[in-house]
């Protein structure tokens, strides 16, 4: 009966030992969406338009991103759609990016994350077109889309 008793001891004791963990998320959570722009009008070439580009998302007050060709964008996981604004100098578009949640739990520490899959996308006026690279945003990979002008 002893050896019964130390034998479940040792093993409890192991299992504590194997389970505890640091409480910090060792695994990425960022859920991201690589955008890529390439300007082809000479017109907004000519004019400066990439230099004085800025990107936001009226819904959100923080969501001033800087300027540049590629940058990293999030999408709202509180709604199905999203909003950006893109103004330079006179310029001012907006692109509206529906698309499907998935909540996904990562582990204890993580938590949950948000993994999304574009379904359709509406822009405005100076914008030429929008091209999907990677329409699934999860942890492990980033969506891509390029925006033409």
């Amino acid at each position: 009966m002893k050896f019964i008793f130390r034998i479940v001891g040792i093993l409890l004791f192991a299992f504590m030992i194997f389970n505890c963990s640091d409480n910090r998320c060792n695994e990425e959570v960022d859920v991201l969406l690589k955008a890529e722009i390439i300007v082809n009008d000479p017109i907004l070439t000519n004019a400066g338009f990439l230099e004085t580009l800025s990107i936001y998302s009226p819904a959100w007050t923080d969501s001033v991103h800087y300027s540049s060709a590629n940058f990293m964008l999030e999408l709202s996981p509180f709604a199905d759609t999203t909003v950006f604004v893109f103004t330079s100098q006179a310029w001012k578009d907006t692109v509206k990016i529906f698309y499907e949640r998935d909540l996904v739990y990562l582990s204890q520490e993580c938590g949950f994350v948000t993994y999304y899959k574009i379904d359709s996308t509406r822009y405005t006026s100076t914008i030429d077109s929008l091209v999907w690279v990677n329409k699934k945003l999860t942890t492990l990979t980033d969506g891509h889309v390029k925006i033409y002008f």
